[in-house]
């Protein structure tokens, strides 16, 4: 007698919040989201004197180029700092 859900009881159905990706998957927003991240922290790392982190960075930002290139996100994008477009094979 008691609903399911929130909204059974007056015909409502329920709609889901977000799309699901499977795992390892991001929707394209948030890869350009972390993309932008991570590309500014980057830009403003000194290499020599923080390695660790600007190899952390330039890892997750080869991690995104894919999804980035699927969706063609980096067919409308021009990347200007030459160490990123170099990390992105432009």
């Amino acid at each position: 007698m008691y609903p399911s859900h929130q909204g059974a009881q007056d015909g409502r159905l329920a709609v889901p919040s977000q799309q699901h990706f499977g795992s390892g998957q991001q929707a394209p927003t948030s890869a350009i989201s972390s993309f932008v991240t991570y590309a500014k922290a980057i830009q403003d790392l000194d290499k020599k004197n923080f390695p660790d982190e600007y190899a952390g960075h330039s890892d997750r930002i080869r991690e995104l180029e894919p999804l980035l290139r699927a969706h063609g996100i980096l067919d409308v994008m021009q990347i200007r700092n030459p160490d990123i477009a170099a990390l992105l094979g432009q």
